[in-house]
């Protein structure tokens, strides 16, 4: 595979949301966005490869890889929505070089490998799209040389450092990771659990912790750094326990839990329902421990499971629609053409990573010039509803803020949420967050 034009290394630079300069503008990486997508959608770039590669004015399909039915449909829901909205958008300003764009759906179901393995042939082979994007990817990577060997970009948000570790590996150009891999979850709430600490905000009951995961690599990953961060800040480590998703029954788990209760219980489990339903039955008889539950709640049907027991709940992701100016807009339309809300992570993840890709294939002159297309990606520094999308040169990873760069204009948000009278509160970090952590009623 040929080598793509990357952008400059990253400055790896960890900082405490303390030492964060507040109000740093992000109006030049939107105006990128504002500005200078319309024109490229609607017209091709002089000088440039001439569309037509895959058949003169015919639509340009884009597949969306999600889990449309099974567990995991929720999710699957959002991020197809996401797409369809960001298609409308692209479609009604003239479409990417005067064509129109159309949405090609694969149903990765339960998340088998297969699926993702058949998915990725029929996209690829039969269905003949210029670019793929989805929510989630294998641990394995099998479906990644289907991609690889067709050039087929593909874009996703699975938050897993193995895929990142795969594109490395194999010197992939083609296969983008939009959002920073898992590892960041843990070290990012590290940060802010020492931080409430050395502010007296939150007094653990002990410094001891209760650590439970899915038995995926995902979250056993984010799970083993918390584990290990734990540890070199002197707190013992009083349960770890691994559990196959869906799994609705926590009671063996909470017994463990109130017969020795922790400060922190960290779950990893990211399944919506799963979390829920052990908020509730936590709920029942909490201990003096602040509860931690992974990426899950950012899904809608987490607090109409979950109910009242969700007050209180701390979570975080690496890439969620913001609550600004474009980001409460996305919301709006959303809610207005789906009648209901928008969950705050997939929906705007994948609204973004379409029109990103609209944008470098109209640099690149033809979407079918996936070569091109990809080191048009991989120069880019795009800010949609969710952050700003700037990749590794080697890794085609998002670079998280504030965790690995201090300026938001060149990082992908890490966001951390409090779920408070049922409603969402984002509070780190700044300028995005504009809530505030709070102690459980049960604290």
């Amino acid at each position: 595979m040929s080598e793509t034009t990357p952008n400059p290394a990253p400055q790896r630079k960890r900082v405490t949301r303390r030492d964060l300069v507040r109000g740093i503008g992000i109006a030049g990486a939107a105006g990128l966005l504002a500005g200078g997508a319309g024109g490229y959608f609607m017209s091709p770039r002089r000088g440039g490869t001439t569309a037509g590669a895959a058949g003169g004015g015919e639509t340009i399909k884009f597949g969306i890889v999600a889990p449309v039915t099974g567990p995991y449909s929720g999710d699957g829901q959002e991020m197809v929505r996401g797409a369809e909205l960001a298609v409308e958008d692209i479609n009604a300003a003239g479409g990417v070089l005067g064509r129109q764009v159309e949405l090609v759906i694969g149903d990765i179901a339960d998340q088998a490998p297969e699926n993702f393995i058949q998915v990725a042939e029929r996209l690829v082979s039969r269905e003949n799209v210029a670019a793929a994007s989805g929510g989630y990817t294998t641990a394995t990577s099998v479906e990644f040389p289907t991609y690889a060997q067709a050039g087929v970009p593909l874009f996703h948000t699975n938050t897993l450092q193995a895929n990142t570790d795969y594109v490395v590996k194999h010197g992939i150009t083609n296969i983008f990771q939009c959002c920073p891999t898992e590892p960041w979850y843990a070290s990012g709430f590290l940060q802010l659990m020492q931080e409430w600490i050395d502010q007296g905000v939150w007094v653990p009951s002990s410094q001891s912790a209760a650590v439970i995961s899915s038995n995926d690599s995902y979250s056993i990953s984010i799970a083993t750094v918390m584990q290990e961060g734990l540890r070199e800040m002197g707190w013992d480590i009083t349960m770890y326990e691994e559990v196959s998703v869906p799994y609705a029954d926590w009671g063996p788990q909470l017994s463990k839990i109130r017969n020795n209760p922790p400060g922190l219980i960290f779950v990893t489990d990211y399944l919506a329902g799963d979390l829920a339903s052990f908020a509730k039955q936590f709920a029942t008889a909490p201990t003096p421990s602040l509860l931690y539950q992974q990426y899950g709640p950012s899904v809608p049907e987490y607090i109409d499971l979950a109910g009242d027991a969700a007050n209180g709940v701390v979570w975080s992701t690496t890439i969620g629609t913001l609550p600004d100016e474009m980001g409460l807009a996305f919301r709006e339309r959303y809610a207005k053409t789906y009648g209901t809300e928008a969950g705050l992570s997939q929906s705007g993840a994948q609204y973004d990573i379409v029109r990103l890709w609209a944008l470098a294939a109209s640099r690149a002159g033809d979407p079918y010039n996936f070569e091109a297309v990809s080191s048009a990606v991989s120069a880019l520094t795009f800010r949609g509803v969710v952050g700003t999308y700037r990749f590794g040169a080697e890794e085609l990873t998002a670079i998280p803020y504030p965790d690995a760069t201090d300026d938001p204009s060149l990082g992908m948000p890490h966001l951390t949420y409090q779920i408070q009278d049922g409603e969402q509160v984002l509070f780190s970090p700044a300028p995005y967050g504009k809530g505030e952590f709070v102690l459980p009623t049960w604290l």
